[in-house]
């Protein structure tokens, strides 16, 4: 291939990526292996259906840089090209244990050394030292050259990465696969041709060798242009390593890895996108990676995004998890942070970002002013639309430029997103939620009323009481003369039919009657339940005390700057 051609292209099969000698090694900064038990699964059911029907399946295109000399960085592809070379594992692993159990020793033995040579590695001819076709990157090699590749278990799977505990599982799955469909006929001459001939003949690729790397990235990027989720990733790690310095690149690596860590290789992409729009115009999680590659240029805008990212990589953790030690000691919040785990929020990331970094003195107002604007728009209108996060992003932008500063000035800018006063007591006063679905969630609108009632500071989560349906769950029939059957499956998911009540008492009175219950709720030491008194548990009833629940609600999730 001569030098100023872009790239070579052909379609191969297995047999001619992995055979003639040929050596492939994963980079050191690309992921580790991540593939799992469903693409292990899609992956057998496509040999499967090429045994079948006798013929071919496309695995799609495998980006390759040369490094000559035969030798080959997998710049896209190296979890199937990985996969594969386990699948002969399973089934060299297999004619060994033939061999070893006086099956046709001598042959199975040859195949053994045979299969070996052409799809895992070889003594070179003029060393007669043992190379491998298949390095993988910094954190898989070892694991990958000392137990995969030999055939051998580790003493213990502990110590080792998850992605190395991911090979581990992929051996043993196919394995058993391998186990499976050889369990009538187990003959190593049939193993080796549903290895030799049919696995490595008919898995097809489209093979691009390119000679130059920043080429070889281009392609893979036009291959993924539309990539999301790690890809982006892979993308965005592979474009700001080939910007560093030789002599840079140790600490890059060493900071990405530091941020994925902490966030999780899978949130990552999420993250990216947070932290990205906290500061910058809205932009779809597809686009995310070309519009930070037309931002960042060069090593210094690339240090400042690196820097950024690990400062906001805690963070964004923290703010996912209310009993992160960032919030120990601030009780107001970690409610706050709880509150947004239970409604499930995920437009708001962005703001709360940019806002502790730059409003630090009026976080915990900001982050109240989001909780309430979730529970408000969200949780009781049932607003998840993306008016919420354009709103937001611009808001975010203004933090950031120092055209906001204040609380107040915060306010004015979303004030769009807040449900006012009266289409929030009208919807509280019909909403219905499911204890199956949602019981953590009532749970909390529950104590909240009750803490406002009764001045006390109940936890929802550490207390045991527990949720009272005035009208049951499995009503009898006795309660049909209150509520028609046809109303009883909507009646009882209503706000206004829950309570809150002892766990003891709430298993004395099971699903009696409501005037045969009413004493129960004199009893109990929760204000919403004593003040229970109505003549009849009918709907006009039930929605009265919602209707009365709702009007505590508006002073509760309420923001005093509207």
């Amino acid at each position: 291939m001569e030098s100023n051609h872009l790239l070579d292209t052909k379609t191969v099969n297995s047999n001619e990526v992995l055979g003639n000698g040929k050596k492939y090694v994963v980079p050191q900064y690309q992921r580790d292996y991540s593939w799992k038990e469903d693409n292990w699964e899609d992956l057998w059911a496509d040999i499967l259906l090429v045994l079948e029907s006798n013929s071919v399946h496309y695995m799609g295109a495998i980006v390759l840089q040369s490094r000559g000399n035969k030798i080959y960085n997998i710049i896209d592809g190296q979890q199937r090209l990985t996969t594969i070379t386990i699948i002969a594992l399973a089934c060299i692993s297999k004619i060994k244990e033939l061999a070893e159990n006086n099956i046709e020793k001598e042959a199975n033995l040859e195949r053994v050394k045979l299969l070996s040579s052409k799809f895992i590695g070889e003594k070179e001819p003029t060393s007669l030292t043992y190379y491998s076709k298949m390095s993988l990157n910094e954190n898989n090699n070892y694991f990958f050259q000392s137990y995969i590749l030999p055939i051998r278990n580790p003493p213990t799977l502990s110590p080792y990465k998850d992605s190395d505990k991911l090979l581990f599982k992929s051996f043993h799955f196919f394995k058993e696969k391998i186990n499976k469909h050889f369990e009538i006929n187990p003959q190593g001459e049939e193993i080796a041709k549903f290895l030799n001939e049919k696995v490595a003949e008919r898995l097809m690729f489209i093979q691009i060798i390119v000679e130059n790397e920043l080429r070889a990235y281009a392609v893979f990027e036009t291959l993924n242009s539309r990539g999301v989720g790690l890809t982006v990733t892979d993308l965005l790690k592979n474009y700001l390593f080939s910007i560093v310095p030789e002599i840079d690149l140790y600490h890059v690596r060493t900071q990405w890895s530091k941020i994925v860590d902490t966030v999780g290789l899978d949130n990552f992409p999420v993250f990216l996108r947070d932290y990205w729009i906290s500061r910058n115009k809205l932009v779809r999680q597809e686009y995310i990676y070309k519009n930070i590659r037309t931002k960042i240029q060069n090593v210094d805008q690339l240090t400042l995004l690196m820097d950024e990212l690990e400062k906001n990589a805690e963070l964004y953790v923290a703010l996912h998890h209310s009993n992160d030690v960032s919030w120990s000691g601030n009780k107001e919040t970690k409610k706050r942070i709880k509150e947004l785990e239970i409604f499930q929020i995920k437009y708001c990331f962005p703001i709360l970002l940019i806002a502790y970094q730059k409003m630090p003195t009026h976080f915990d107002k900001v982050l109240k002013m989001i909780t309430v604007i979730s529970f408000r728009s969200t949780v009781i209108r049932g607003n998840y639309s993306g008016r919420l996060e354009e709103v937001y992003n611009k808001a975010s932008i203004k933090i950031a430029n120092g055209e906001i500063k204040t609380p107040q000035q915060l306010a004015d800018v979303i004030q769009e997103l807040y449900l006012n006063d009266v289409d929030f007591k009208n919807d509280f006063s019909t909403i219905a939620l499911n204890t199956r679905k949602n019981k953590k969630l009532i749970r909390y609108i529950l104590f909240e009323i009750e803490n406002q009632i009764s001045n006390n500071s109940y936890d929802f989560e550490e207390h045991s009481a527990t949720i009272e349906h005035i009208l049951p769950e499995n009503p009898s029939e006795k309660w049909e003369s209150y509520f028609p059957r046809s109303e009883l499956d909507n009646y009882v998911v209503r706000l206004g039919n829950y309570t809150l009540l002892e766990a003891t008492k709430n298993r004395d009175i099971g699903n009696k009657l409501y005037e045969e219950k009413i004493s129960v709720y004199e009893s109990s030491g929760f204000e919403m339940t004593k003040k229970i008194s109505y003549p009849e548990w009918t709907p006009f009833f039930l929605d009265k005390r919602q209707s009365d629940l709702a009007k505590i609600a508006t002073s509760i999730w309420k923001i005093s700057y509207y």
